[in-house]
């Protein structure tokens, strides 16, 4: 982080801010550096009492004080949002980074209705643990030191890709959404360990300890996911009744049917 001096400006401190914001302070960015907007009081308090960075309630204030913005805001109210800001934006030479979920550049451009350096950016809540993902798409204006620059910045919360912006839709299925789908495999596997004399606790450390080896056997391996699945199933026995359990309802299908679902939803929300 020693190569970017900018100061950070998040316009909403919800779920994703705050995750970011965490993955800043635990990579040693000052937390002078950082201040979020945001009409919820008690959004603001955490995070000012967790990470001691600078809050206020005017969004204004956000684009005086940074040079970097990140608009952390739902969807729903991106348009409102940006027509309080833009004219200020106007003024003043700033890099804005969008994570508002199904936003498309070309909307955030039509909205300031000037030539601005635009990235567009997916990450997921593992961020919060310096564990998260994300994709990085800029529009024509962005420079590459624009981009570096968001790098850092996203890096410092875990891995970072570049894609073109048509498969961001895709992307946030799989892997902006993918941690609820753990976190609901992980739930589904509680409620199958009723007879696992363990406290709940412990079953969540040992369930999730399992996800995360398995996870990184299968980044770290030579061995394709299938083959590795293969070599854990013996014949006749207990992971192969599993599988076949698994066929029998059709779990990939369903598994492709629901990624089918979430990218059309994506795409529906960037087309609001």
């Amino acid at each position: 982080m020693n190569n970017l001096n900018e100061k950070i400006g998040f316009i909403g401190a919800g779920n994703m801010a705050t995750a970011l914001i965490s993955g800043l302070i635990n990579s040693n960015f000052s937390p002078t550096k950082i201040i979020a907007s945001s009409p919820e009081k008690e959004h603001l308090q955490k995070l000012s009492e967790a990470f001691k960075i600078n809050t206020c309630n005017d969004n204004q204030e956000i684009i005086n004080k940074a040079d970097i913005i990140i608009l952390a805001v739902k969807p729903n109210i991106i348009e409102e949002v940006i027509n309080e800001i833009k004219i200020s934006i106007k003024q003043k030479n700033i890099l804005l980074i969008s994570i508002a979920a199904g936003i498309k550049i070309e909307k955030i451009e039509t909205l300031l209705g000037v030539d601005q350096r635009i990235i567009r950016a997916m990450p997921n809540t593992p961020a919060s643990i310096m564990e998260g993902v994300t994709a990085l798409c800029s529009n024509n204006s962005a420079l590459s030191e624009d981009v570096a620059k968001a790098r850092i910045l996203f890096e410092c919360a875990g891995k970072v890709t570049e894609i073109n912006e048509t498969n961001i839709d895709i992307f946030t299925a799989l892997i902006g959404s993918g941690p609820a789908y753990i976190f609901y495999l992980i739930e589904a596997m509680l409620e199958s360990s009723k007879n696992l004399k363990l406290p709940e606790e412990e079953k969540v450390n040992l369930i999730s300890a399992m996800i995360a080896g398995s996870a990184n056997l299968a980044k770290n391996s030579p061995d394709s996911p299938e083959v590795l699945r293969k070599k854990v199933t013996s014949p006749g026995g207990v992971t192969q009744k599993a599988i076949e359990e698994f066929e029998k309802y059709g779990m990939k299908e369903i598994i492709k049917k629901c990624m089918d679902e979430a990218e059309k939803k994506s795409i529906e929300l960037g087309e609001k």
